[in-house]
């Protein structure tokens, strides 16, 4: 209605993936380098997650899935850097297990730290930098284009010739005794599957850490419009019809995780004050949808559990028309083109060319198949990619 001009927006980029979905997925080894595996994988500090599925599917699958996936929980904690490389903290959480931080601060304005996989990143500004003397790179932080004012510095942790006593070790232990001393908060996630953060020999407990525990909140949502949810529009669709049709599947997702009005049976909204239609909303037949939320520092390998856990029951599931849709919102580590999340929408399953196992039975799940039948499932999965937040 109104043509408002903004400069950042033209940066924002969407990417999708349209494919289909393994018939088995291992829990124990979920795929990595296939989408949509690998747009989780790609998203290491998730502050929110939601799924968005049908109440008949929640009703049915959502108890087992329940019981089986790992209690989310990390920790809150003040530290300041020297403390990392510090006795049992940095053999056990560091050099043997396997944990996730990140500081508190504004990536492209403050100095920001964080740790994944045994990597040290430091994002400094020039005087923090030039003061510490550790090497780095510049990097982009969306003022002047071509001045050089904030640096990142990786420090692999786990190579050989981290250890107490290398040249190279002390004097990073010197930097972070004599010029990044400042001590900030920390959210700390333990990614091993007994995760101890306060009992008995744990190097936590000492620093006093605040522990907290995620736990979903459930919205119920009557009468929302779903449009048909399937692939028929998108077989032998070109580029252009594509694009189209995810773009509004993934804004009818968004309006939904809103709790938006303009989704309901029966809205009769003033089109001057929205125009807004659900996609295909001569066909579409209202429903009632569930949402879980939930809110924290999220790894990505807790919501490739979930995600697996959810394909694995559904193929269950006697009905093939279930779909869930499963959203993701990370925190930003870089100030220009930071990933800002992901939306997976697994389609419901379809009918794919005649293949009967010789045992009749679909693989790993010791359920029986119709002779001659394999059910496939297809996806959609959006990556955000947002402009920069430094002017």
């Amino acid at each position: 209605m109104f043509e408002f001009h903004d400069e950042a927006s033209q940066h924002e980029k969407c990417y999708v993936t349209v494919g289909q979905l393994p018939r088995f997925v291992d829990p124990k080894q979920p795929p990595t380098k296939k989408s949509p595996f690998s747009a989780i994988l790609s998203h290491s500090y998730v502050h929110t997650t939601e799924l968005i599925l049908p109440r008949e599917i929640y009703n049915a699958i959502w108890e087992s899935v329940d019981s089986k996936l790992q209690r989310l929980q990390y920790a809150k904690v003040i530290l300041p850097l020297s403390s990392l490389l510090e006795g049992e903290f940095f053999n056990k959480y560091i050099k043997t297990s396997d944990v996730l931080m990140i500081s508190e601060g504004r990536s492209g304005v403050d100095d920001v730290f964080s740790l994944r996989n045994g990597i040290l990143r430091l994002e400094l500004g020039r005087e923090s930098y030039e003061k510490s003397g550790l090497s780095g790179k510049p990097i982009r932080s969306g003022g002047r284009k071509h001045a050089k004012e904030r640096y990142l510095v990786e420090i692999n942790l786990r190579l050989p010739s981290m250890l107490h006593g290398k040249k190279g070790f002390e004097r990073i232990v010197w930097a972070f005794k004599n010029a990044l001393t400042t001590s900030v908060t920390w959210l700390f996630c333990d990614l091993s599957s007994e995760p101890n953060y306060t009992g008995q020999g744990s190097p936590l407990e000492k620093h006093h850490p605040t522990i907290v525990s995620c736990s979903p909140l459930r919205k119920d949502y009557h009468d929302v419009l779903v449009p048909p949810i399937d692939m028929g529009g998108l077989v032998d669709a070109s580029q252009d019809d594509v694009q189209d049709l995810c773009q509004e599947f993934s804004e009818w997702i968004a309006l939904v995780s809103l709790g938006s009005p303009r989704v309901v049976a029966g809205d009769s909204v003033d089109p001057y004050l929205s125009r807004y239609s659900v996609p295909q909303v001569e066909i579409s037949k209202p429903s009632d949808l569930v949402s879980l939320k939930w809110r924290g520092l999220i790894p990505s390998h807790w919501i490739s559990q979930l995600f697996t856990l959810l394909l694995r029951e559904m193929s269950r599931t006697s009905t093939s028309t279930f779909w869930f849709a499963l959203s993701a919102n990370s925190l930003g580590r870089e100030a220009v083109e930071s990933k800002d999340g992901y939306t997976i929408i697994s389609l419901p399953s379809t009918l794919g060319p005649k293949e009967t196992p010789s045992d009749g039975l679909v693989p790993g799940e010791g359920q029986p198949v119709n002779e001659g039948s394999r059910q496939e499932r297809h996806f959609i999965c959006c990556e955000y990619v947002g402009a920069s937040i430094c002017t």
